[in-house]
């Protein structure tokens, strides 16, 4: 099974403002474009990327789909908490992770107290197109795709909302949507303005 792509580029970062300490990890449901966006983003930030499923398939010896039928959900989610832990890192990087890994209670804590959460929020008439392309999705084999991902958008959105960031994104080019990512990091990072200081500012130009 083939890694999704994890090299370190060595570019300066010179396209945030401020210091980046923490890893930024993008969640979403699945056709969202977390693995295109995250790989885009890394390069342009000049960090790693690493893609959780592709970990997954690689720790298990299995794919998505063989761990879900072989095993079942709850056992896939076990294993992805495992390897979404362990690939949290203090060296920043860009973390693609599974549509339901922030559902799991232990993993959304960590990802939000580890991470710059990021949230890739894609109209669904989008994800139906995007995920008709590809039958590797275990969760849209029994049933309605649509009404299914319309159904976990339902349940998981309200959750997705938690992220530290949102990003809507639907036919725009993803070079706009790590451009957007980019720019909302900036404001996330930019340290807190001094009250005090703008009292002073105002004073003064009274």
């Amino acid at each position: 099974m083939k890694r999704v792509l994890k090299t370190k580029i060595k570019l300066p970062n010179d396209r945030l403002r401020y210091p980046l300490t923490k890893s930024i990890s993008l969640i979403g449901l699945m056709g969202s474009g977390k693995t295109t966006v995250g790989v885009r983003l890394a390069r342009k930030l000049g960090l790693s990327f690493v893609d959780s499923d592709a970990e997954i398939e690689i720790a298990a010896d299995h794919t998505i789909s063989e761990i879900f039928e072989k095993y079942g959900e709850e056992d896939f989610r076990r294993g992805e908490r495992d390897v979404i832990s362990r690939l949290i890192s203090d060296q920043p990087n860009v973390l693609g992770t599974g549509g339901g890994a922030f559902m799991n209670g232990e993993t959304r804590k960590r990802l939000i107290d580890k991470t710059i959460t990021v949230w890739l929020k894609t109209d669904i008439d989008h994800l139906v197109e995007r995920t008709s392309r590809r039958n590797t999705r275990p969760l849209l084999r029994d049933g309605n795709p649509e009404e299914i991902l319309r159904n976990l958008a339902k349940i998981r959105y309200p959750i997705y909302g938690q992220a530290a960031i949102t990003i809507e994104t639907g036919t725009e080019p993803h070079e706009k949507v790590v451009n957007d990512i980019i720019r909302k990091l900036n404001q996330y990072l930019a340290p807190p303005k001094d009250p005090e200081k703008n009292k002073e500012k105002n004073k003064a130009a009274n």
